[in-house]
């Protein structure tokens, strides 16, 4: 629909208008996860000028031609995968199937996430001085293995539940050197949603994981990576959001060999400080018995 309307109107819109039309056109790939701000910056033009452009073209506004956008890359992405009907007693067909389906989300994440937003992120991760990972449900346990991933090689990673009173208390001292990362697996990420917009707020970064376009998460963060998380059965994949996590920490620390270098070192001497210390205790018991 949206395609038909650029192509009804383009002769007629003003140069602007032109290079948003343009944009969306040879890139609506991209511009399904853009906000209208985050469009207006790819193209070079104000955020009032994607939003009128929008209206140009007989929407209410930016949100009314994003969701036609969506539409068009939805009903391309399901044509991609038609997951076919087998019988209940077909284990390793099904087996098969779900590793398809993983195969799959993982491919989706390479074509929903083009190498610039990818660069960016990476940066993102290198630069901030804590990282800050909030996350609902099971996907804490996700975070919780990647902020022990970070901290291992040097960067201050700390997970953070969604739950509002452990979000105050770990929030309250944020800078404007952090960088909070919501991971949202429902649409209905709320406290996830809250602790970005809290960090904003404070002129802190802020990045969100989602499974799900209709996360208010897409709508807060200012840098989105987008992990589908589909499986043909009952229980929610966490393998790509882990992959993504994984990956995004290995390319944020590409560029830190020396701090990586460092911080095993360090590692290595608490160990055997530790590891003395116990076996000293152990040695003044023997000698006390």
């Amino acid at each position: 629909m949206y395609r038909y309307k650029i192509q009804q109107y383009y002769e007629h819109l003003s140069p602007s208008y032109q290079k948003v039309a343009d944009f969306i056109m040879s890139h609506y790939y991209d511009a399904a996860f853009m906000t209208a701000a985050q469009l207006a910056d790819a193209v070079g033009v104000d955020t009032t000028t994607v939003v009128r452009f929008s209206q140009r073209l007989g929407y209410n506004g930016y949100p009314g031609l994003l969701q036609d956008i969506r539409a068009r890359v939805k009903e391309e992405i399901y044509a991609v995968y038609k997951p076919a009907a087998m019988a209940p007693s077909d284990l390793s067909g099904r087996f098969k199937t779900y590793i398809e389906q993983e195969k799959d989300n993982l491919q989706r994440v390479l074509i929903h996430n083009p190498p610039k937003r990818v660069e960016e992120v990476a940066r993102l991760l290198a630069n901030s001085e804590r990282i800050y990972l909030v996350a609902e449900g099971f996907a804490g346990a996700a975070a919780e293995i990647t902020a022990r991933q970070l901290y291992q090689h040097g960067i201050i990673a700390i997970a953070v539940q969604a739950d509002p009173v452990l979000c105050a208390t770990a929030l309250a001292g944020i800078t404007d050197r952090d960088l909070v990362v919501g991971i949202s697996t429902e649409p209905q990420s709320v406290t996830v949603a809250d602790a970005l917009a809290y960090a904003h707020s404070q002129g802190c970064k802020t990045l969100g994981i989602i499974s799900s376009l209709e996360s208010p998460v897409h709508r807060i963060a200012e840098h989105v990576i987008y992990v589908p998380m589909n499986v043909p059965g009952p229980f929610v994949s966490v393998a790509a959001l882990m992959a993504v996590l994984t990956a995004l920490a290995n390319v944020g620390l590409h560029g830190e060999p020396d701090l990586i270098a460092r911080r095993k070192e360090q590692a290595s001497q608490a160990y055997h400080f530790l590891r003395r210390s116990r076996e000293d205790m152990e040695r003044e018991e023997l000698i006390g018995t």
